[in-house]
């Protein structure tokens, strides 16, 4: 496994990967994954990795179940080399694969058409594998039916090994006194029995040694030689024949062995990819964008190599003008974690990998260097100082202004002023080649240079000045301390030890440092204290969604309730008043029938119809164009064609009525009756309604529904109609004002008021 990027923990990462795969192609493209430096193979792997991952969201992983390398099986082929049954049974597998994922790819309804890039050039080669699988079983023997020879010589088989059965049986049961055993062994290949040593030069026959007691003789009797002879050479010729067919299956292969290389490689690289995308779906990550300028975003990024149980989400920006990120805080406090992340991100999406994050966009970097220590503890002596020095030299030389470079505590492990004075040369020398740089430090006079220039990002890693332990929060615009004096104390350093340490440290200071140091510290207790309310005010937040839910899951209950209840209890009175409808027709056919009881009984139905509505009146007062209401005052039934703040305007029976709308009501809209079998009576029509909505359709498609609405309105002599034809291009509302610029029996025509559809809809006044 290549460990150019090893500093980076970017091998760590790919055997994560790995566990995903399914064969060893896969594994193999994997491992030897490292970053590209040009978008187009970039960009093209990583649309692959992210429609996996929908497709592996949705439908589970591509079925890779069979598939091996079979790329050794097919160059044996090519050189006309006999495959084994495994061998092609392998192909076969391999075949059948190819087929499940081309119908797997088929099946995703997401978009596919990256993946489909690669497995549209697969092919299944059903004919060879049928034909494998037709001649070999799944455990590795070779069929009966693989050939009419091998099938004539193993029935021929069959029936000499009958015959020696036959013939040996008969020999035992003459026999029995002068066997051992009354049992059939195998010498050689032929069938014997045990002879007892006494009697071994009585028996006409072959000998073939003696038991493992050395008290009996293994003899092929003379009447089965023969026999014995005809089935070994059935045998040799059932060998040939098998050979014959594994031979021919493999030229099957070899005629199709640039296909199958062309498969195996393919499916390595699929194989590849939903490894990838099953890791993602493990780690909750996310394919990035390719950055289209140089700026580097990662949101809530969190390393893949932590535990995500106690993981810290944090975020990164590099951002032009900035083209520095110098990070300050203590040893412990995670620099080089978020060091090695901005570096570990940068590869892995250059190398076609998703990111453990909530969205990123990397830039496509010519380069990308770092010179990071594995081991956290002290490393000054020469050598190691020596071999840092020499890489950074190296870096120097080869980064340009779109390489990315990465520096653990820059100028470390020397004199700490040469150290210094070193460490703000290179990055001086960095920021005028303006070339990306992420460095960790502790320095003094660093941090100060870093301070006086637009284009450095100056950020820290939080310490928690009360438990004294870091946070692992990364801060952007703060500049953290080193807190050495408290982590001693919270490894157990002696209280006098760490007095007389911070007496030192005051002595050493400058005055400017003192105050920098307790200005950060004010700064990083506002920002616990911000990010307490932020958390407070996010739960409230949520409380207050759920508190919304649910009074939204109540109402629309409690409507659905109600709108039930007066469903049902509209039906039974409606029912009711039909039924007796029909009863007072059939009383009024009759010649002696009481008036009165009839005025009565129509009285008592209308009260009726009175209670079921007062019992249900809905106490919404939102009333809008097309409700139907009851209006209290007059007990009149209709439907509101205009409504404004001081009353609406509600159609009864044909007959407007203008009403406030304290004294509506909303009710439901009273069901057709169905036909009354009544003596001498005919069945009314139902009533007319006076809008028409023409929306979706073409002018063609409209003239002839408005004609017709218009004849109906004048049949139902309503006083005016609402055409809605919506504003789009304004083409179907010029078409039904020219249409009405011609009707005679139109008074007149305008826009629909704003509450009522504006210049989407038009009124239609009828002449009387």
């Amino acid at each position: 496994m290549s460990d150019k990027y090893s500093g980076l923990q970017f091998s760590e990462v790919k055997r994560q990967m790995i566990r995903f795969c399914s064969f060893s192609l896969g594994q193999q493209i994997i491992q030897n994954a490292e970053p590209v430096f040009y978008r187009l193979p970039v960009i093209t792997e990583l649309n692959r990795v992210r429609q996996a991952i929908e497709c592996t969201v949705k439908y589970g992983s591509m079925p890779f179940g069979g598939v091996r390398d079979i790329s050794y099986s097919v160059s044996l082929a090519l050189r006309d080399s006999t495959l084994t049954a495994a061998d092609l049974l392998t192909v076969a597998d391999h075949s059948y694969a190819v087929k499940a994922i081309k119908v797997y790819i088929k099946s995703c309804q997401n978009e596919t058409d990256a993946l489909r890039e690669l497995t549209d050039t697969l092919e299944t080669l059903e004919k060879c594998a049928d034909e494998i699988t037709r001649c070999i079983s799944r455990s590795g023997e070779i069929n009966d039916n693989a050939s009419a020879e091998l099938a004539r010589l193993r029935r021929q088989k069959i029936r000499t090994q009958a015959s020696i059965s036959g013939k040996l049986a008969e020999f035992i049961s003459r026999n029995a006194h002068l066997l051992q055993e009354d049992i059939v062994a195998q010498r050689n290949g032929r069938s014997v029995v045990l002879i007892k040593n006494t009697y071994k030069n009585s028996v006409n026959g072959l000998q073939y040694g003696t038991s493992s007691s050395g008290a009996a003789t293994y003899i092929e009797p003379a009447v089965i030689v023969t026999l014995n002879n005809e089935l070994q050479l059935l045998q040799e010729a059932e060998n040939r024949e098998i050979q014959r067919i594994l031979f021919n299956l493999s030229q099957l292969v070899k005629r199709d062995g640039s296909q199958y290389l062309a498969n195996n490689e393919t499916l390595g690289m699929l194989d590849s990819i939903f490894a990838k995308a099953q890791w993602a779906r493990e780690k909750d990550a996310i394919v990035a964008e390719t950055s289209s300028n140089m700026n580097l975003i990662i949101e809530k990024g969190r390393h893949p190599l932590i535990d995500p149980e106690k993981v810290v989400a944090n975020s990164y920006h590099i951002i032009d003008p900035i083209r520095t990120i110098l990070i300050t805080g203590p040893n412990t406090g995670g620099k080089t974690v978020s060091l090695k992340l901005i570096g570990l991100f940068t590869v892995m999406h250059l190398s076609g990998m998703p990111l453990p994050c909530r969205e990123a966009s990397i830039p496509l970097y010519d380069n990308i260097f770092y010179d990071i220590g594995d081991n956290q503890s002290i490393q000054d002596d020469l050598s190691t100082f020596s071999a840092h020095i020499k890489k950074l030299a190296w870096i120097c030389r080869k980064a340009t202004n779109r390489s990315l470079v990465i520096v653990d505590e820059l100028g470390s492990g020397t004199d700490p002023v040469e150290g210094q004075a070193l460490a703000s040369a290179v990055l001086e020398y960095f920021r005028r080649n303006q070339i990306y740089t992420v460095a960790t430090t502790h320095f003094a006079k660093l941090k100060a240079y870093g301070q006086q220039y637009d284009d450095i990002l100056m950020a820290s890693v939080e310490f928690d000045q009360q438990n004294l332990k870091p946070t692992y929060r990364y801060l952007e615009n703060t500049v953290g301390q080193s807190n050495a004096i408290e982590i001693a104390r919270r490894y157990g350093f002696d209280e006098e030890i760490l007095q007389n340490a911070y007496d030192f440290k005051l002595a050493q200071q400058a005055p400017e440092d003192i105050v920098m140091e307790n200005l950060q510290k004010q700064l990083e207790t506002v920002s616990q204290e911000r990010e307490y309310l932020e958390q407070q005010i996010a739960e409230l937040q949520k409380d207050r969604e759920t508190f919304e839910n649910e009074k939204d899951k109540f109402e629309r209950s409690r409507q659905e309730e109600f709108d039930k209840a007066r469903e049902e209890a509209s039906e039974i009175v409606e029912k009711a008043r039909q039924e007796a409808e029909e009863i007072i027709e059939e009383l009024k056919q009759q010649k002696n029938y009481d008036l009165n009881r009839v005025a009565t009984i129509k009285h008592q139905l209308s009260e009726l119809a009175q209670e079921e509505d007062d019992a249900f009146d809905d106490p919404d007062r939102n009333f809008k164009v097309g409700d139907y209401v009851r209006i209290t005052l007059t007990n009149q039934h209709g439907e509101i064609i205009s409504i404004d703040r001081k009353g609406a305007t509600v159609l009864c029976n044909g007959i407007r009525i203008k009403s406030s709308l304290n004294n509506l009501v909303k009710t439901n809209r009273p069901k057709p009756k169905a036909e009354a079998v009544v003596r001498n009576k005919a069945a009314r029509s139902v009533s007319f309604k006076v809008e028409l909505n023409l929306i979706g359709m073409t002018v063609e498609e409209a003239m002839p529904q408005l004609d017709k609405f218009l004849d109906s309105a004048l049949l139902a002599k309503a006083p005016f109609v609402r055409v809605v034809h919506g504003m789009g291009t304004g083409a179907l509302r010029k078409a039904v004002w020219d249409r009405l610029k011609k009707c005679s029996f139109v008074s007149k025509y305008e826009f629909a008021p704003s509450n009522q559809g504006g210049s989407g809809a038009t009124i239609v006044t009828l002449k009387e």
